[in-house]
């Protein structure tokens, strides 16, 4: 299988400044959780939520204990306009924002810790939905959110692996790990661009590399087709890193305005899992 290599993300001179996270994770020290023989680790729809406002407390309703979220008030649920999947989750971002302070919204869920996972997911972008310079989207980390925002991982103790879209709509995943060439981390290219109007289903594969070698794996299918897959990704240094995270987060930044939507944007979400096995297609 061709391999898919890294890019380092500058575009147009701009780094993905990542409005960084950090001041809002709490320094909680919890108790390591073991995996346990399950497929399903964590799974979030919102079939049952009553249309309206989602707030803090739906949340924890349906998704259990959290370490920290910020919603706002961006968040709502909604029926699918396709008709495809009852309830969903529809975000926003409004015109003019940038970064997670105003702009889309964001949640810690911890994970049992291990060094397999699969992340699954459906995003929908909205008509008229304003690309701009780009955005984040969930994913998969060890850390919470301590390694984005600038922060490297220098001593192979953690990493992180949201998507992102960027100009036109390109999907991309936005990697902080030990190796990591960029300021503002670096890019795994998909070769797919999102565009609105349409349902993407995004599963992402994360194996975690053995001591210190550059053994670990990346897979990304959209819709079920395999855009990413490298063999040889070093995430951790001897055993540190393990995958402790599921990060929703998802947001216009960047942090200055040209990243900020010249319209009020919505992206639609639903049917999250962590699993320890690859879903079916």
């Amino acid at each position: 299988m061709k391999k898919v290599v890294l890019f380092i993300l500058a575009f147009n001179g701009f780094m993905f400044n990542a409005c960084s996270q950090n001041t809002l994770e709490t320094e909680e020290v919890e108790e390591v959780e073991v995996v346990k023989d399950s497929k399903i680790i964590f799974e979030l729809n919102f079939n049952a939520t009553t249309e309206g406002k989602y707030t803090k407390q739906n949340l924890i309703k349906e998704a259990g204990e959290i370490r920290w979220s910020l919603l706002g008030d961006r968040a709502n649920i909604i029926k699918d306009p396709l008709g495809e999947k009852g309830n969903i989750l529809k975000v926003d971002y409004p015109k003019g924002t940038v970064g997670p302070e105003t702009n889309g919204i964001q949640f810690i869920k911890s994970l049992p810790v291990s060094n397999e996972y699969y992340l699954d997911y459906y995003v929908y972008f909205e008509e008229g939905f304003d690309f701009r310079q780009g955005g984040k989207l969930p994913g998969l980390t060890s850390g919470g959110s301590k390694y984005t925002g600038g922060n490297h991982p220098d001593n192979g103790e953690g990493w992180s692996a949201r998507y992102m879209w960027v100009k036109k709509g390109e999907a991309i995943v936005y990697f902080y790990y030990v190796d990591m060439k960029s300021k503002y981390g670096d890019a795994v290219k998909s070769g797919i661009n999102f565009e609105t109007k349409k349902w993407y289903r995004l599963t992402q594969r994360i194996k975690l590399n053995e001591n210190n070698l550059s053994n670990g794996i990346m897979q990304v299918w959209i819709d079920g087709k395999e855009v990413i897959n490298n063999t040889d990704v070093r995430y951790r240094l001897w055993g540190k890193g393990d995958i402790d995270t599921f990060y929703f987060s998802t947001f216009h930044g960047g942090a200055t305005e040209d990243w900020s939507p010249q319209n009020d944007s919505f992206a639609l979400f639903d049917n999250i899992k962590v699993t320890t096995q690859k879903p079916e297609f």
